[in-house]
């Protein structure tokens, strides 16, 4: 009863949650790969930018795209270049034409994937082929349990593939 009334005069903000959601994926990060005589940084919410290599996949989706319109196959592998509390820098092996992505971002500290529905704000062509996506995080996504089993079975279909 107390949560439905302090609901009431607090609004639930899908951006800042995506942010911070974000911001400790990243803080994660910099602890896991901060060296001993670097020492620690005074704010670990630092707006300045990580450069980082995950595999992570990109789903085209709607502006307003929620989970139940996230349709797994037509998932595209793709590696982060960088990231920010307030996005990510992502490249892909194809352009990719949609304007917004929700984005599966692995989470190992408990062997999960976050999802992020993002706007994409630069499409750049890079050499070798690449193109290097600029998306602006808007909220997170919760996938529920027969699409996690979907997803978790592409992904291992895929990767199944790839090892022939």
């Amino acid at each position: 009863m107390l949560d439905t009334v302090l609901n009431m005069f607090t609004r639930n903000d899908s951006r800042r949650n995506a942010v911070l959601g974000l911001a400790r994926i990243i803080s994660r990060y910099d602890l896991v790969n901060l060296s001993y005589e670097t020492g620690h940084r005074e704010d670990r919410r630092a707006k300045d930018q990580h450069h980082a290599s995950w595999g992570v996949w990109l789903f085209p989706c709607e502006a307003g795209g929620t989970a139940k319109a996230l349709r797994i196959s037509s998932g595209v592998p793709a590696v982060t270049h960088d990231l920010r509390s307030e996005g990510l820098g992502i490249m892909t092996p194809v352009k990719l034409k949609a304007a917004h992505l929700i984005v599966a971002i692995p989470d190992d500290e408990d062997e999960s994937w976050r999802f992020f529905r993002g706007e994409v704000r630069h499409n750049t062509r890079r050499p070798g082929g690449w193109h290097h996506l600029g998306i602006h995080v808007e909220s997170t996504i919760t996938l529920e349990s027969p699409q996690r089993v979907a997803f978790r079975e592409h992904i291992q279909g895929i990767e199944a593939e790839s090892v022939k």
